[in-house]
């Protein structure tokens, strides 16, 4: 887990060809290896060209999962090499002083404060790069649940970067601890992508919240989402936008356990899947202020929310509540 401290023809095949490049999908898939206790990202590629790319994440497990992307720094580079080398310093650097700071916090030995102090220490002492200049998230599709597939576009610089998901098992052991932790590397002439066009937009800041439009219709959408800043909240993270389908939006207590899960900190948060009546359908991982990610996905009639993975959501505005309705469409 990481913090917010501180990739001779018919004129008809021409066509295709060019559409498809155009398009400029990666294709991921979430997995769980029950015998060797391992969750794991399979990506039909670690080699991309800059430019915009369209993340496909289909959660093949029974659990649910995202795909955070961390663009490493030079320093990180030098410090830990690159592809496999760099995921093997990661882990060992960052991924294994966050859940050995965290297991004693967590089992109720020490409090948040002291569990934070003892992060900061390890991670300055075995990846000071990690904290200054920092790694930078870039986003990736959000919070998707078991079985479902969702689509996240972000615009991609030349670099080397990290993926991880921090969902955890009932032993709340983070899954980027357990194999949930792989790399690309973005390199080349720029991609032929375009940016997508948006059929709503979603804006998200740490002084008005979430604001978007609630009169969207049932069907496809592409949603823009824009970050219009960036804050870290007591959790140490930043916000970021997930959608989420309600089986009832009036349903309060459901709303309040879907925020307390959210929040890594509390016990039994992350774990496994959403709590009942909340079904996870992506959005965007946290990114740096001014930047945009584009969210696509289909909308059936029915009840939803747009909720950021900060404490508290509700006090921030970041927990807001919309119906898609439909010409003679149940729920």
């Amino acid at each position: 887990m990481g913090l917010m401290f501180i990739s001779a023809c018919s004129s008809s095949d021409t066509e295709n060809e060019n559409e498809n490049d155009n398009e400029n999908v990666v294709e991921v898939t979430a997995t769980h290896n029950a015998e060797e206790n391992q969750h794991l990202f399979e990506m039909g590629t670690h080699e991309l060209t800059p430019g915009w790319t369209t993340f496909e994440f289909s959660n093949a497990s029974p659990y649910d999962h995202f795909f955070l992307i961390w663009k490493v720094p030079q320093e990180g580079i030098e410090a830990g090499g690159e592809g496999e080398a760099l995921v093997d310093h990661w882990h060992k650097t960052i991924t294994e002083p966050f859940q050995n700071a965290f297991d004693p916090y967590i089992e109720g030995e020490i409090e948040f404060e002291e569990f934070t102090k003892n992060l900061i220490g390890a991670v300055s002492e075995s990846a000071p790069w990690f904290l200054d200049p920092g790694a930078q998230t870039l986003g990736g599709p959000g919070f998707t649940a078991a079985g479902r597939t969702s689509e996240t576009t972000v615009n991609l610089g030349p670099g080397h970067y990290i993926v991880e998901c921090y969902v955890k098992n009932e032993e709340e052991v983070f899954h980027s601890s357990i194999g949930m932790l792989t790399y690309f590397d973005v390199a080349g002439e720029d991609s032929t992508a375009t940016e997508p066009e948006p059929s709503s937009q979603v804006a998200i800041s740490s002084t008005e919240g979430i604001q978007f439009d609630d009169s969207v219709s049932a069907g496809d959408h592409t949603f823009e989402i824009i970050f219009e800043d960036q804050a870290t909240y007591s959790h140490l993270q930043g916000h970021n936008v997930q959608l989420v389908r309600l089986a009832d939006k009036e349903d309060q207590e459901l709303l309040n356990e879907l925020a307390v899960w959210l929040d890594w900190r509390q016990p039994g948060s992350l774990v496994n899947r959403a709590p009942e009546g909340a079904t996870l359908m992506g959005g965007s991982m946290e990114m740096a202020g001014g930047s945009t990610a584009y969210f696509h996905t289909e909308l059936e009639p029915g009840d939803y929310a747009w909720i950021a993975e900060v404490p508290n959501p509700s006090d921030k505005n970041m927990l807001q509540t919309f119906t898609v309705s439909g010409s003679g469409d149940d729920m």
